[in-house]
């Protein structure tokens, strides 16, 4: 260990410190490791998938509710089909990439805090329930039956109406919350990542 003295008992404290520690230490904003790097892709990501479902719930949909029922479940249906790319996808479920930094942290608990372990575990999960699992079983769906409806019929208009307005929008805005805790508890995870 280099050490470096300044000063004599004399004339002033003398102040100790070292010198190799300096070193080990974070450089600013720079990123340390491959881990704090995928974290900070998957808060990234995670946030914005809740940037775009909070478009649809606040705007789009509210949009679409002014108008005729039998045009816009044309357009909503070919809105579903033209969205699934894969720039979408991994925009939209991307996020789960902080799964990798946390099976890391997991298993290596001696050199990540306690805190960035169980940040970046709370991260996934909630995407992963909150986000992904949404998305699958209860948003999908809902895409699937509205484009098996008639448009003109009084049946396609009435699931345009009740079940699509009211039960997808309602699960859509519960995606983004979630979206949006995954992100800032990915975020308290990538800043925990620096105090082991």
């Amino acid at each position: 260990m280099a050490t470096v003295t300044y000063g004599t008992a004399t004339n002033f404290n003398a102040m100790t410190y070292d010198a190799t520690a300096l070193s080990d230490k974070p450089k600013g904003w720079l990123l340390e490791s491959h881990l704090e790097t995928i974290m900070l892709a998957s808060v990234i990501l995670q946030a914005m998938a809740a940037g775009v479902i909070f478009i649809f719930s606040n705007t789009i949909m509210r949009t679409f509710s002014e108008f005729d029922p039998d045009i816009m479940i044309n357009v909503m249906n070919k809105l579903n089909i033209l969205i699934v790319n894969p720039l979408f996808a991994f925009v939209f479920f991307g996020g789960l990439v902080a799964a990798y930094p946390t099976v890391v942290m997991m298993r290596n608990p001696d050199q990540y805090s306690k805190p960035a372990r169980y940040y970046a575990l709370a991260s996934t999960l909630v995407f992963f329930f909150g986000e992904f699992l949404i998305t699958l079983t209860q948003n999908v769906p809902r895409n699937d039956a509205l484009l098996a409806v008639d448009p003109e019929s009084q049946e396609g208009v009435e699931y345009w109406q009740t079940e699509f307005l009211g039960g997808w929008v309602a699960w859509n805005t519960a995606r983004c919350v979630f979206s949006v805790i995954a992100s800032v508890l990915g975020g308290l995870s990538l800043m925990a990542m620096r105090n082991p």
